[in-house]
């Protein structure tokens, strides 16, 4: 597949004994100079002359391949510094992880002459994730990955640089790639710390360097530079996250332990006033009072709900787990019988746009239990292999006036920020509703590892503990 050094190194090994035979030839033809006589002398000093001569050119042509080869290898050494100076350049200036994957291979098909390359993460759920490429024209597949089973596992962790592996085959069957020439490709493992990232995979028909030890060195520092890159990137993004996080606990805290504070103490100021003009007071004082009360015990549960929104809702086990918990408690409060039917075993979305569902699903949860009256709640959850996602909340209660029908559309705030939410997905959010009818709330968007979102919101690790590893 690459080229071979130039045999440089074979030549001189055969001069050595020919140095030596003419090292040897010198010292009999010494010894037979100075004991022959006079006579003979001169035709020995000829031919001590012409092998003094000859040993002269020889070491002669073995310092100067001595230097070529010592150039050839600082000229590698040069070529190769030269070639991950410049990819280095290029992933500086990045704004993003995908803009810094598709920089990446950018540079290293240009400067590998490569025939094309694409950069491959591992993602959650055990799922190989094409990102970046360069070179490759097909993009018409609708779903780049491949799912990782515990032999592929075992490779991408044990090996630096892989050649010629049927397994990884695969990925050029995913990006149309011509498979029957997969023996030019190359396959370099991502690895960070005892982790596996992602791949890289490189198809070329040659080598810029001369030695195939420096150009697999080369491709190796490179797929090291690049892990850094990544893992530096998710350290960035998982840092403003806690920052992000910090802040909002911040306010949880403050609101909680100031206008909650306050509130309570109002609630209990009124109630007590309420208490004691109900002797004597008037009807529609007590009735004033009493609405009071009940606006401040609103106020207040809208405000527990506001501190409970700048917690995070969703731990690591994901968004089905945080619904189920949130009907369990919505069924103890509220007493309504909900039916939650679940077809999503194929979704893999991001920590933000679970998010962005779950706060959908809550504030559909919230209007049922403060307006509806509904005795019924239907919850489905459905995604495909396509990224198709599809989530529908309906209930048996009163209903209401849309916002486009109200006079008060502000009422309806957490409406529109549903269908906010819904545009953060990429999707719409359709509300149906009619007096007396009930309500329904469809939510539409697709999502699959083709979208341009950030793919740090999706990068996993495969750790080297094999209690990690999925089971085939």
């Amino acid at each position: 597949m690459f080229s071979a050094l130039p045999k440089t190194k074979a030549k001189l090994i055969t001069c050595i004994p020919v140095l030596f035979i003419l090292l040897s030839a010198i010292g009999i033809n010494s010894y037979w100079l100075y004991q022959t006589e006079a006579a003979q002398k001169i035709n020995l000093m000829l031919v001590q002359i012409g092998l003094l001569i000859t040993t002269f050119l020889l070491v002669s042509f073995i310092a100067l391949r001595n230097q070529k080869q010592q150039q050839i290898k600082v000229d590698q050494k040069n070529q190769a510094q030269h070639i991950l100076y410049d990819i280095a350049v290029s992933m500086n200036t990045s704004r993003d992880l995908r803009d810094l994957l598709n920089r990446f291979c950018a540079s290293c098909y240009k400067a590998l002459n490569a025939d094309n390359i694409s950069v491959w993460l591992v993602t959650e759920n055990y799922w190989l994730d094409y990102v970046a490429n360069a070179g490759i024209d097909s993009e018409d597949s609708p779903n780049k990955r491949i799912k990782l089973d515990d032999g592929l596992i075992s490779k991408l962790i044990r090996n630096r640089f892989i050649r010629n592996d049927s397994d990884l085959t695969r990925l050029a069957g995913v990006l149309h790639c011509n498979i029957s020439e997969d023996d030019k490709t190359l396959y370099v493992p991502l690895q960070y710390q005892g982790r596996t990232l992602g791949l890289i995979r490189i198809k070329m028909d040659g080598s810029p360097l001369d030695n195939p030890k420096d150009f697999e060195e080369l491709i190796i520092t490179l797929a090291r530079h690049l892990s850094m890159s990544i893992e530096k990137a998710r350290l960035d993004q998982e840092t403003r996250r806690t920052i992000i996080m910090q802040e909002r606990s911040l306010i949880a805290n403050e609101l909680h332990d100031s206008l909650a504070q306050t509130l309570a103490s109002l609630r209990f100021q009124v109630r007590v006033l309420d208490e004691t003009l109900q002797p004597t007071s008037e009807f529609k004082s007590i009735r004033g009072i009493e609405q009071v009360e009940n606006s401040l015990d609103e106020a207040y549960s809208d405000l527990r709900e506001l501190i409970a929104h700048c917690r995070t809702p969703i731990n690591e086990k994901g968004l089905i787990p945080a619904i189920e918990k949130l009907i369990s408690r919505f069924r103890k409060d509220a007493g309504t019988h909900i039916l939650l039917q679940k077809e999503w075993q194929d979704s893999d979305l991001p920590p933000n746009m679970e998010m962005h569902i779950f706060r959908i699903i809550q504030e559909a949860m919230n209007n049922i239990r403060k307006h509806s009256g509904a005795h019924n709640v239907r919850i489905m959850l459905r995604s495909n292999k396509a990224g198709e996602h599809h989530i529908l909340i309906e209930n048996d209660g009163i209903g209401f006036e849309i916002p486009e029908n109200s006079k008060h559309p502000g009422k309806h705030l957490g409406l529109t920020i549903m269908q906010e939410r819904a545009a953060h997905l990429g999707g719409k959010c359709r509300i149906e509703s009619d007096l007396e009818e009930g309500t329904r709330i469809e939510l539409h968007f697709t999502y699959n590892s083709d979208s341009n979102d950030d793919p740090l919101d999706r990068l996993s690790v495969i750790e080297a503990n094999n209690d990690k590893q999925p089971q085939a």
